[in-house]
């Protein structure tokens, strides 16, 4: 898939700046096996790039990690503050970090990375890791193949189908870190239909479209879940994880 041009990536990712609590309380989190694979060689000091509200910091502070979360996001350091008072919050970005030099064993970047310069953010990452570290990224992304959930989907992501991101080709980190490792597996889990849609006015296409657009995805979300789902909603997702390592 394409990168946005930056002018809409920025728009998008603005979009996020007051929508903290309520998009913690809607976001998946991720898969413990796959966490495990993004941090090989028991690192100890990790860095939480583009952290948001903690969603992998969860899983970072549950393996005894110490972690730094940066994000260029206060109202979401919030969130993850009085979650998690042991972390260390900074507001700041993935291209300057204000981290210090060689002060990580790994930079960890959970369903952001396509929103960072890539170049910039790769030269980052390289500064504040030290020999040896590990640059990671993850998403999960709907699966919807087909019925009504599709529809659903494609309401927002007309263009894209899944609305797949890549840590290759034109996102892939670059110079000085070597060829990444890819890993793909899949999950789901059981959301109330309310939370269902809701879940979608935290995406930031929702965000940054108009009232009348976001008044009409809203009502074919509706008639979908009507006419389609019970209580509750099975969601499916496939988890793509990339990792590069720096060199020793």
């Amino acid at each position: 898939m394409p990168r946005p041009d930056p002018e809409t990536a920025q728009r998008r990712a603005n979009a996020f700046l007051s929508t903290g609590a309520e998009y913690h309380r809607l976001r998946p989190g991720y898969p413990d096996d796959v966490v495990d694979w993004m941090l090989p060689g028991s690192p100890r000091q990790v860095l939480d790039l583009g952290a948001g509200t903690g969603r992998l910091t969860d899983s970072l502070v549950a393996r005894g990690l110490d972690v730094v979360a940066v994000d260029p996001s206060e109202s979401m350091l919030a969130v993850l503050r009085g979650r998690h008072p042991g972390v260390v919050c900074r507001v700041g970005t993935a291209e300057a970090t204000g981290l210090p030099d060689a002060s990580v064993d790994a930079v960890v970047v959970a369903q952001a990375w396509h929103w960072m310069d890539a170049a910039a953010a790769s030269a980052e990452a390289a500064r504040v890791l030290r020999p040896g570290g590990t640059l990671a990224m993850v998403w999960n992304q709907r699966w919807n193949p087909d019925g009504w959930q599709a529809a659903f989907h494609a309401e927002q992501y007309p263009a894209d189908g899944m609305g797949m991101h890549s840590g290759e080709g034109d996102d892939r980190p670059l110079v000085p870190f070597g060829p990444g490792e890819v890993r793909r597996s899949a999950w789901s889990r059981e959301v109330s239909a309310e939370d269902y849609l809701a879940g979608y006015t935290t995406h930031s296409p929702f965000l940054v479209a108009d009232r009348a657009e976001q008044d009409r995805r809203l009502a074919v979300w509706r008639s979908l879940i009507a006419a389609h789902a019970g209580p509750t909603v099975t969601e499916s997702y496939t988890v793509d994880a990339w990792r590069y390592r720096l060199p020793n």
